[in-house]
C-alpha cells in the first residue's frame, strides 16, 4: 500500500502486514493522505484522525473484466493483455512527470523466459518544468530519466525471483523469504482472487549502485500483482488484473554532493485479454515494440482515461490530478 501526501509526494508504504508507521511520517496532524492499493478503493483521511485508528479497513475494488471462455488453450501462442497504464516519477519530492495511456502486451504462453512486445495505442505526458531543471541541475547532462512504459514478463514475479528468494508454504499462502526475513507473499483472499507482495529491499537495508560519477540507493522495490482465481505455484497471466512496481530511493552525482530523493510508480490494469495463434502474432509483429522508452509528446484520439470507472480502476490520486495545468503542464 502506498501513501501520498497532499501535495502528491510519494511518502512511504505499508510493509508485508500491511501496516504503517504513523510516527516516521513527519507532517501536521491536520495535514491529508492518501493510501493506495491496487486492490482497494483510495482512502484519504488526516494524519490526526489516522493516528486515532488502531485499524483501517479498505473496500475491495470490483472487477470488470469479461471472462473468456477458451475450450483449448494450448492452440494458441500469445496472449494480449490490453489495458490503461498510469506512471509518475517524482524528483527532490516533486512530481517530474505524470504519464497514462493504453498499451496491449503479447505475451507468450510456451516460452516463461520469451520476449514480451507490446504496442502503446494512445498516451498523454505532463511535466513539471521546474522539477526537470532541478533534475538537469543535480545530473547534468550525463544522465536523463524520460518516460517509459512497464516493462511485462511472461510469468508473475514469484516464478522469477532473484536467486537468493524462496517461497516458503506458510498455511494456506506462501512467503516470500530471503534468510530469515520476510519479503512478501502470493495468497488467496476470501473473494477467491490471488495477491502477490514482493519488495527486492529486505527490511531495515538498502541497495547501492554506483556508475561513474553516480550513485544511487534503493530503500523500496516492490511489486504487487492481482489475479483473479488462480494456481498458487504459477499464476496465470491471463488472470492478471493489475501489476504495480514501486522504487523509492535517492540520487547523487559526485562525491561532495548530497542524496536527493528519486522514486517513480508504474501501473498497470487489464481492460481486455485475447488468444492469438503464432502466425497472427506474426502478421502483426512489426507494428510492435520491446523499447519502453516513450516520445515527450502526447499522442492521443480519444480521451481514454474517461473510461476508467467502468474498468474498475482506482481513481488517479486527487493531489496529482490537482497539479494539473499548473504545475504539470501537457506536453503537446
Amino acid at each position: 500500500m502506498n501513501i501520498y501526501t497532499e501535495d502528491g509526494t510519494l511518502l512511504g508504504v505499508a510493509d508485508t502486514k500491511g501496516e504503517i508507521a504513523l510516527d516516521s511520517l513527519r507532517k501536521n496532524a491536520n495535514s491529508v493522505l492518501i493510501l493506495q492499493h491496487i486492490s482497494y478503493n483510495n482512502y484519504q483521511e488526516t494524519i490526526g484522525s489516522l493516528r486515532k485508528e488502531k485499524l483501517v479497513k479498505l473496500i475491495p475494488r470490483s472487477i470488470k473484466i469479461d471472462e473468456i471462455a477458451i475450450a483449448d488453450k494450448s492452440k494458441y501462442d500469445y496472449l494480449i493483455l490490453k489495458g490503461y497504464f498510469r506512471n509518475t516519477t517524482f524528483f527532490n519530492k516533486r512530481a517530474r512527470y505524470f504519464y497514462d495511456g493504453i498499451i496491449a502486451y503479447y505475451i507468450p504462453l510456451k516460452d516463461k523466459k520469451g520476449k514480451v512486445y507490446h504496442r502503446v495505442l494512445d498516451y498523454r505526458i505532463f511535466e513539471d518544468s521546474l522539477t526537470t531543471r532541478n533534475f538537469k541541475e543535480v545530473m547534468g547532462n550525463f544522465w536523463s530519466w524520460n518516460p517509459h512504459v512497464m516493462r511485462m514478463k511472461a510469468q508473475s514475479v514469484v516464478n522469477d525471483l532473484p536467486s537468493k528468494f524462496v517461497l516458503v508454504q506458510d498455511k494456506e499462502r506462501k512467503l516470500i523469504r530471503t534468510g530469515n526475513l520476510n519479503t512478501g507473499y502470493i495468497q488467496k483472499t476470501t473473494r477467491g482472487d490471488v495477491q502477490v507482495y514482493f519488495d527486492i529491499i529486505p527490511p531495515n537495508s538498502q541497495k547501492e549502485v554506483s556508475f561513474f560519477k553516480l550513485k544511487g540507493q534503493q530503500y523500496t522495490g516492490v511489486t504487487m500483482e492481482n489475479y483473479t482465481e488462480t494456481n498458487l505455484d504459477k499464476p496465470e497471466p491471463s488472470k492478471l488484473v493489475s501489476k504495480v512496481m514501486m522504487n523509492v530511493g535517492a540520487i547523487k552525482r559526485g562525491r561532495k554532493s548530497e542524496f536527493v530523493p528519486f522514486d517513480f510508480l508504474s501501473e498497470f490494469y487489464t481492460q481486455e485479454r485475447k488468444f492469438i495463434t503464432k502466425e497472427e502474432f506474426k502478421s502483426v509483429k512489426k507494428e510492435l515494440t520491446s523499447g519502453i522508452w516513450l516520445d515527450l509528446k502526447s499522442r492521443y484520439a480519444n480521451k481514454f482515461w474517461l473510461d476508467n470507472p467502468k474498468f474498475g480502476i482506482p481513481q488517479l490520486n486527487p493531489f496529482i490530478e490537482k497539479k494539473f495545468g499548473k504545475e504539470l503542464l501537457e506536453l503537446k
